[in-house]
């Protein structure tokens, strides 16, 4: 569910990165022929949000709402980072098996260039028997090896991570957040947190027995006090009970929340009597708001893309960013014994669901008498 929700859907904008490729002959493996010869990699990358960039019911709604909203013109849009394969293959209709894949193994590894624009970026690939990766001297009996250091980049991320919407506004912003951090001024790049070494073998025979954490780290265990929480100073004189809280961006390199819009990060806070039952809840919501041309609050994410006009306000929280908040609370004080502070991440996509319709058509009654046995 938390793959699900911390799934960045970030492609579906007009001008999102474009990809070029040297031999329009060359074709893309598929990653079930990389998992053949490295197959703790592929399985760690099979449970990543990049293996379901186009198979997660979130984008699928997503897309298709796009799709009829743009009289289909989304597909040449939002397929160019969440199937990306299909800008090289053509496969705008998703008839191949690769398309399916989402953000495969043998797209990242065969990517010569990217080129930031200032927003979008232009990603240059080159598929064929050179794969390329962040590894010096890497040996392979299957085929070519290369080094790039843009493998060790956030410039990598980049090309889908940091995008402007048809209107030229600013939806998705990660990359830009991450340069301004203090995380970009010492070194730490987004993979330092997104891919760092976990056991696993790198190749099924001989290797390295670390690997590069290919499921991105998405989970809960990663977002585990990202944001932190303190309580500073509280006063009660029987009328007006104030509270005053610390809030931190303690652990991510970019804004908290960052991807669209849709999502929110909430702090709330509650007054407990003795039987730790709520007496008054207060919340603090920070988000990135984003309005149409007539200043309607758009937050699905197809309509971000699509109708966005101009950020209205944004009071997220910036890496290593904290901010004192205060709350009043005046029901029933004589009754409080605690206040809880907490964090959490708010998220409401459009899923589609299969119900069960059951509807009557007719019917039909027939008494019947007890008739003696023969």
């Amino acid at each position: 569910m938390i793959r699900r929700l911390s799934l960045l859907l970030m492609a579906m904008a007009f001008v999102l990165p474009q990809i070029a490729i040297s031999s329009q002959k060359a074709v893309f493996e598929s990653a079930k022929v990389c998992g053949e010869c490295h197959g703790d990699i592929y399985n760690n990358w099979k449970k990543s949000l990049h293996a379901l960039s186009y198979t997660n019911p979130i984008f699928t709604n997503a897309y298709r709402k796009a799709y009829t909203d743009t009289a289909g013109k989304a597909k040449e849009y939002c397929l160019n980072c969440h199937a990306p394969t299909v800008v090289v293959t053509g496969d705008y209709g998703a008839n191949l098996p690769i398309t399916a894949e989402g953000v495969t193994c043998d797209f990242c590894h065969t990517i010569t260039k990217i080129h930031l624009n200032g927003g979008n970026s232009t990603f240059v690939n080159k598929p064929g028997k050179t794969k390329i990766s962040v590894l010096k001297n890497a040996d392979s009996k299957h085929h070519k090896t290369k080094y790039s250091a843009d493998f060790a980049s956030s410039k990598l991320c980049a090309g889908c991570h940091d995008f402007k919407n048809r209107h030229n506004v600013h939806v998705g912003v990660t990359y830009s957040e991450w340069k301004k951090s203090s995380f970009a001024k010492e070194g730490k790049h987004c993979q330092s947190c997104h891919m760092p070494e976990v056991s696993g073998k790198t190749a099924n025979e001989g290797g390295r027995n670390k690997i590069h954490d290919h499921s991105l780290s998405h989970n809960v265990e990663s977002m585990k006090d990202a944001v932190t929480v303190r309580t500073l100073k509280t006063t009660n004189d029987g009328k007006r009970l104030k509270t005053k809280i610390k809030i931190t961006n303690a652990k991510a390199g970019h804004s908290i929340p960052t991807g669209t819009p849709a999502r929110l990060l909430i702090l709330e806070v509650r007054t407990i009597d003795e039987k730790g039952n709520t007496i008054e809840k207060k919340k603090r919501t920070y988000s990135k708001v984003i309005v149409t041309k007539d200043n309607r609050e758009v937050r699905e994410d197809g309509e971000v893309f699509l109708y966005g006009r101009r950020i209205a306000a944004d009071n997220r929280l910036q890496a290593g960013e904290s901010r004192i908040e205060n709350f009043l609370f005046t029901s029933n004080l004589g009754k409080v014994k605690k206040i809880i502070a907490k964090t959490y991440f708010m998220y409401r996509p459009l899923v589609t669901t299969e119900v069960e319709m059951k509807i009557s058509i007719s019917e039909t009654e027939q008494k019947v008498d007890k008739t003696p046995l023969r």
